[in-house]
């Protein structure tokens, strides 16, 4: 039984590495080196693979012992032996990734749902201009602000984020290639050894800046399409023609050998189309294939009233759990955090192993991908976090909750220890009827939709079918 197999598993972590004394030494070594400013978690996790082979004395005859036999507990745990982490460690983003575990451990402890030392994932709004006008945009992008940060203070956030440990940052908006310094932020992020994706609408990416994103080392390219033909998709969108430059996007970007996820946002105005869109991303040669929450948010609010019902979104995943065993050219998946719960019920508890989060990046799904329970569901202000062009930092893109700025805040201080996100880490603090869910640990409800819906991060989320009944208060109101 999975569920068994992940309680072992965290039993173990926690026998060996929540102790005290333990978790006291590693927040110990969570700090930089003074010889060459490398976090020294980091600095021994590279001499245990091997990618390091010189170091200081403390980093490499008092910091190494105790962290080496950390990973190696943590791999015993779940199945990994030493060899295959020492493997995984020689790759840069594994390498972040992983030290972000420990940091986790070192910081917060072995939690379940798990809490990274920093976020797995950032994604970060890098403008608000934007060269479409989508119906459901949760930043009703179009103009940018006009306190957007400069490129200074944009370079120095990304360090902000690496230095905190994120392990990759998703730059957003807006269109964030109608900023021609977006590559520079993305150099500076990759010399840090942080993994590098973008989320745009398409319309903009010719051969010649499909070719550039690949150059730049983006290992991630999310993009848009809400509609199987132009009528649909350029409705949403505000644009006529955005349809065709959106899908020569796509084929611009698979011929050019980058990993590329479509994105759709369901709604009832597109919810008839998602099997014809998903026919559309095999014929295109897509990896995955992801379906988007509404949130009503930013200009979405205004279109609340085309938001799912709980039992259409229940078809919906269903739907898509039965088509990912049927059809093997796409990955199909979903920021609905339900998805892990139809998977359990679909399959018993073996189906959550499928399930890559959405704060997954291709390069790290894998070895961690059978943590389902783990993991947890929805990842706000937990496994990641969302940034503004003003550097203003919220738990998610459609949480529009300001924790805190990256002008004048360090990012990692915010993350340890702000409260907003130490709540939506405690699934006990949640209201019913997802604090007595028997999924809870693997779900979560979306925290954005409850805010955006009852103006409360631990409300019910309205859009799963355990909850319909709050839905109907809502469709009466």
């Amino acid at each position: 039984m999975l569920t068994s197999n992940i309680t072992s598993s965290i039993e173990v972590l926690k026998s060996t590495l929540d102790n005290r004394l333990v978790r006291f030494m590693l927040k110990r070594f969570t700090g930089k080196c003074e010889k060459d400013g490398a976090r020294r978690l980091r600095v021994a996790l590279e001499l245990f693979a091997g990618i390091r082979k010189r170091a200081c004395y403390m980093c490499s005859h008092v910091v190494r012992p105790l962290v080496e036999w950390a990973i190696v507990k943590g791999g015993e745990a779940f199945g990994v032996s030493e060899d295959e982490l020492k493997r995984r460690f020689s790759d840069a983003y594994w390498c972040t990734g992983l030290t972000n575990v420990v940091l986790g451990i070192a910081k917060f402890g072995v939690r379940k749902p798990f809490v990274p030392g920093a976020p797995f994932l950032v994604v970060w709004d890098y403008t608000y201009a934007c060269n479409l006008r989508c119906k459901h945009c949760y930043a009703s992008a179009g103009v940018p602000l006009e306190d957007e940060m400069s490129l200074d203070e944009k370079l120095k956030a990304a360090e902000s984020l690496a230095d905190a440990g994120v392990t990759a940052v998703a730059f957003s908006g807006g269109e964030p290639l109608v900023r021609k310094d977006v590559f520079r932020v993305m150099g500076e992020l990759k010399e840090h050894g942080v993994f590098v994706a973008i989320a745009t609408n398409g319309t903009l990416i010719t051969r010649e800046m499909a070719r550039r994103i690949k150059e730049a080392g983006v290992g991630f390219v999310q993009i848009s399409l809400d509609g199987s033909v132009a009528e649909v998709h350029d409705d949403f969108r505000g644009i006529t023609g955005a349809y065709e430059r959106t899908i020569q996007g796509i084929r611009n970007c698979v011929e050019e050998g980058l990993f590329v996820e479509v994105s759709t946002t369901a709604t009832k105005t597109n919810y008839g189309e998602i099997g014809k869109i998903a026919d559309l991303c095999e014929e295109l040669g897509v990896k995955w294939y992801m379906i988007f929450n509404f949130v009503p948010t930013g200009r979405g609010r205004f279109i609340i009233e085309n938001d799912l019902t709980p039992e259409e979104r229940e078809e919906l995943l269903t739907y898509l759990w039965r088509r990912m065993h049927s059809r093997k050219k796409v990955e199909y998946l979903s920021t609905a955090p339900q998805f892990a719960r139809v998977a359990l019920q679909q399959e018993g508890e073996a189906g959550v192993m499928k399930i890559p989060g959405h704060f997954y990046n291709p390069e790290l799904y894998g070895q961690l991908k059978s943590l389902g329970g783990f993991i947890g569901g929805c990842g706000a202000g937990r496994m990641y976090a969302a940034l503004k062009p003003n550097g203003a930092l919220q738990p998610c893109v459609f949480m529009p909750l300001t924790i805190g700025n990256l002008r004048d805040d360090s990012f990692e201080e915010l993350w340890d220890i702000h409260p907003v996100f130490e709540t939506l880490r405690d699934r006990s603090k949640l209201k019913e009827n997802c604090r007595s869910c028997p999924y809870r640990d693997y779900c979560g409800g979306c925290r954005a939709r409850a805010y955006s819906y009852f103006g409360e991060i631990t409300a019910p989320d309205p859009g799963c079918i355990r909850n319909k009944e709050f839905f109907e208060v809502i469709k009466r109101n």
